[in-house]
């Protein structure tokens, strides 16, 4: 079996909490990553697809002389590719992963800060946080002592939060759903004391730390789990998630020893130590260290910026609304005289001429016409926290650049207050205690001397990250689509409400298409029932009467 070369020993877990369990879900795909590269590779010459088979018992250990040439052939290719950068043969083999225990900020800041990967994670709203385990580095005490006691009072914070929301929620329940409100039936007050329970859950998840364990199904494909390979020893967590990544290698050279390269012909994906990572070297080339946070300087005038927003329109294509609609035009072949801009628009844009916007697959990806919509972007100046930075990471297809952490270490706590705790005076009194003893905490391990990585798993849910962000009107159509529902987190649903109102007011053509929560899509489509979430219905009839102007206002929940 291949060597994996780490800055730790292979078996180090450099924390007194559990290690994260890493497991790879066997399959076709995952048990030939090195044969089925090769077949990809060699399908591209042959008179037909190469198998995937044959090229596997090539390396099945029988030394037969005739495939000598043949498997030497084979080894000497794989590294070959590899450094050719002809990395599309590398995409064929899929690992599906079973994590456990591993941290939010080992998600947030590696596992899910990149577009190449499929992930189904447990939700905070959906299940309770017990705190049974919390990721903990190994600290001398009584530094040890200090992290712990953080620990407990979030979680203390974060069950004393879900009880004070929990009247008001029930409130503004009843408001929306009254007849399950006043059922006396055991099922119906059940299933009402869940669902208030789950969003008094989603508000006070915002003071949870970084540290909290998630267990999640991960997918990528070969050539992303060799950058992982590469990449992991990255700025903010680079331990932990070595640690993880040094075990998804090992489930996969489990089986398939060739994964690193056969014998003899090493893969060579150059792992890079810390100190030779692209961040760590761009912040050394200041005169201060590299944990040095941001001046209190860039903070004020990337926030002045902002002016009342929290994610502000900053560029979008120049005439996007011609662009689109001659784009529109040439997939058609029709001049402007048979099509003019409103209606070439309209084709793509307006759900009663596009039925292809009300199918569940969203098929714009794959459509001639919808495909136009590309040609249309956007980029967004955003100041969110890191809750809804997780889910907003989710939408692939918007990139974002998103902070070195050690970089953004403040002194003072720089935290959302989210609008259901701002509206609870006892909840908001709660919250300020949490987040305190919290940041507190996180500032006396740092003024000892403590690893900076170690300090992040510190900060709450809550704590503000600041980025640009970038993408296209087909990407951000989709995304606009499903935070606009109700059902929606309310942070990144006020988030896409901003952003589709600073559209509508640029690009009003295309602006008029974009606010359109999914029921009110599939309505004006004429799919019923208009709202597609079943039993998750908001209890808004959103679609009658709708006016983007008025959501704000109909949002109760």
């Amino acid at each position: 079996m291949a060597t994996i070369p780490t800055r730790l020993p292979e078996t180090a877990f450099p924390f007194r909490s559990p290690p994260p369990t890493v497991r790879l879900v066997r399959s076709e795909s995952a048990a030939h990553p090195f044969a089925l590269t090769i077949a990809a590779a060699w399908s591209c010459y042959g008179a037909r697809p190469a198998s995937v088979e044959r090229v596997a018992e090539l390396f099945a250990g029988n030394g037969e002389a005739t495939k000598a040439a043949r498997r030497e052939r084979a080894a000497a290719l794989y590294p070959d590719l590899f450094t050719a950068g002809h990395h599309t043969t590398f995409q064929h083999a899929h690992f599906v992963f079973v994590l456990d225990g591993v941290s939010r900020l080992a998600i947030w800041s590696f596992f899910h800060h990149h577009p190449f990967y499929n992930s189904e994670q447990v939700s905070q709203r959906y299940r309770e946080v017990t705190g049974a385990t919390m990721v903990t580095p190994e600290l001398p005490e009584p530094l040890a002592a200090l992290y712990r006691a953080a620990m407990e009072r979030a979680l203390s914070g974060y069950r004393r939060l879900v009880e004070l929301l929990t009247p008001d929620m029930a409130r503004r329940y009843a408001e929306v759903f009254p007849a399950r409100a006043r059922s006396q039936r055991p099922e119906v007050q059940e299933r009402v004391r869940t669902a208030v329970q789950r969003r008094a859950q989603e508000v006070a998840r915002y003071v949870l730390p970084l540290a909290t364990p998630a267990h999640l199904y991960h997918t990528v494909n070969a050539l992303t789990l060799l950058r992982y390979y590469a990449l992991a020893n990255q700025l903010d967590v680079p331990r932990e998630v070595r640690y993880v990544v040094n075990r998804m290698v090992e489930e996969v050279l489990a089986v398939d020893p060739n994964f690193l390269g056969a014998p003899g012909h090493p893969l060579d994906p150059q792992v890079l130590a810390l100190e030779d990572t692209l961040e760590y070297r761009a912040l050394r080339a200041f005169s201060e260290a590299v944990e040095r946070s941001a001046s209190e300087v860039f903070f004020r005038e990337f926030d002045a910026a902002l002016g009342p927003y929290h994610s502000r329109l900053v560029a979008y294509t120049p005439d996007a609304e011609r662009v689109l609609a001659d784009a529109v035009r040439t997939v058609l072949g029709r001049t402007r005289s048979e099509l003019d801009d409103d209606t070439a628009i309209a084709l793509v844009l307006d759900p009663a001429r596009n039925h292809y916007l009300g199918h569940p697959l969203y098929l714009a990806m794959h459509s001639k016409l919808m495909q136009t919509l590309n040609h249309v972007s956007f980029t967004f100046q955003k100041r969110i926290s890191g809750a809804e930075d997780a889910q907003n990471q989710r939408h692939r297809g918007t990139a974002s650049s998103g902070p070195v952490l050690l970089a953004h270490l403040r002194e003072e706590p720089d935290v959302i207050v989210p609008e259901d705790i701002a509206r609870v005076p006892e909840a908001l009194e709660e919250y300020w205690a949490t987040i305190r003893v919290l940041w507190e905490t996180k500032n006396r391990l740092l003024d000892a001397g403590v690893a900076p990585e170690y300090a992040l798993y510190l900060l709450p849910n809550a704590h503000h990250v600041r980025f640009y962000e970038s993408g296209t009107l087909l990407t951000y159509f989709w995304k606009w689509v499903k935070r606009l529902c109700f059902d929606a987190q309310r942070e990144i649903w006020e988030t896409a409400r901003q952003e589709t109102e600073q559209v509508a007011r640029v690009l009003p053509r295309i602006g008029r298409y974009v606010a359109q929560p999914p029921c009110v899509l599939r309505d004006q489509a004429g799919l019923h029932p208009p709202c597609p979430e079943g039993e998750r219905y908001c209890g808004v009839p959103v679609w009658r009467g709708y006016d983007p102007a008025t959501l704000r206002e109909r949002r109760l929940l």
